[in-house]
């Protein structure tokens, strides 16, 4: 579902039903638990995380840690269309359902009917939609953050901690009802292994191209989901001008979705030596672009799934953010370096705005300010220490 068409729906439809629903259970008692709940048995547990493909895979922490809560029991999962490829080389669950395929969902709504589920744990902290699928449900615990008017739909309630709490931390906070017990390490980790098939593509797909997959290798990803994070193209191209000045061995490769192309064509029309780019954007599907990232070694992008998707194959990463929350959402650790303006406007998200982005009156001075050399000097500093790591590896690390 088109993310502008469900907020729409969230401050129009669902808004209204919400607020019929409200007038049935405001008298229901919400509960926020402080002594954790029994593990029951063999229990159906529904998990509900839309969102997009970050989204999806900053969930898989979370998922882990339910599987281990319930080693015995039926793991549902509601996503949306746009995020399923995030649960697509994961065994963590035992069924996925797409909210928005009218046919997944009857069959959903008839399972609610039924009373098949047990535990719902609504992993989105802000729109109302997956509050009410919650509540239809019929699950007798349903776990969801107190954020907002939303409280009154669940059982169990779990604060959302702040805005410096990184996203697949405030998920597995949810568990905390039960007691699940989980290391920073595992809050932390996104990884996943991908079918040796995809790899063996991915690897003939770049020595055709004639890259090498034992050289270093920086991804450059210009384009954007959202506008809001978008940076300036020429200042892509300074940045992989200053990489090429660097080291004329690196091997660079500008990746992305079809829609990405005018960008990747602008950035190859203004960069000194276009003839040491390889510009895939546009061919390659979700799981050859994972497979691929696999065998790079830093990914240049701005906020946007693409960053998550390098994190969970093992790749360091430099994001750019602007109006985004930073804390909440870079991937957490020394193989990642964000990149912010400290304005005071910044972030410009909030709760009440339900993840929606104002009208910006300084023309996003965030993105704008953000210049290639500091890029370039968080470049320099991952490069030294992934060749430096690469080294103490000796004859088995090729890079």
């Amino acid at each position: 579902m088109n993310r502008h068409v469900l907020i729409f729906l969230d401050k129009t439809l669902f808004q209204c039903v919400f607020y019929i629903v409200t007038l049935f259970v405001k008298s229901r008692k919400t509960v926020a638990e402080k002594v954790p709940v029994p593990v029951p048995k063999q229990a159906r547990v529904l998990v509900i995380r839309p969102g997009g493909i970050g989204d999806g895979l900053m969930s898989l922490p979370f998922l882990r840690a339910v599987r281990k809560t319930f080693p015995d029991g039926k793991i549902s999962l509601i996503c949306l269309n746009k995020n399923k490829l995030a649960y697509q080389h994961v065994s963590t669950y035992d069924e996925l359902i797409i909210l928005d395929d009218p046919r997944a969902l009857l069959k959903t709504l008839r399972s609610f009917f039924r009373g098949e589920f047990d535990i719902v744990f609504d992993l989105e902290p802000f729109r109302k939609v997956s509050a009410i699928v919650a509540l239809i449900s019929r699950a007798h615990i349903r776990i969801g953050f107190d954020t907002n008017t939303r409280r009154a739909l669940y059982t169990h309630l779990i604060s959302y901690a702040n805005e410096k709490v990184y996203e697949s931390k405030n998920m597995l906070r949810q568990l905390d009802v039960f007691g699940t017990e989980y290391s920073k390490e595992e809050s932390e980790n996104l990884s996943f292994s991908l079918p040796d098939a995809a790899l063996d593509v991915a690897g003939e797909m770049l020595v055709s191209r004639g890259i090498d997959p034992n050289h270093f290798i920086l991804v450059v990803v210009p384009g954007v989901l959202k506008k809001h994070h978008r940076w300036n193209m020429a200042h892509f191209s300074k940045c992989i001008d200053l990489v090429c000045q660097e080291d004329d061995r690196v091997k660079i490769i500008l990746m992305g979705v079809p829609a990405d192309e005018q960008d990747a064509m602008q950035v190859m029309a203004q960069v000194r030596e276009s003839h040491r780019i390889e510009n895939m954007v546009g061919v390659t599907n979700y799981t050859e672009s994972l497979a691929i990232l696999s065998m790079c070694d830093i990914l240049l992008a701005c906020d946007g799934g693409i960053v998550y998707m390098a994190a969970a194959m093992g790749v360091s990463t430099i994001s750019l953010w602007g109006p985004g929350v930073m804390a909440r959402f870079k991937p957490p650790g020394d193989k990642h370096i964000g990149i912010k303006k400290s304005y005071p406007c910044v972030p410009c998200v909030n709760y009440s705005r339900l993840g929606e982005f104002p009208g910006c009156p300084y023309d996003r001075m965030c993105m704008n300010d953000i210049v290639p050399e500091d890029v370039f000097e968080a470049y320099i500093q991952l490069k030294s220490e992934t060749q430096s790591k690469a080294q103490t590896i000796g004859d088995v690390q090729i890079h």
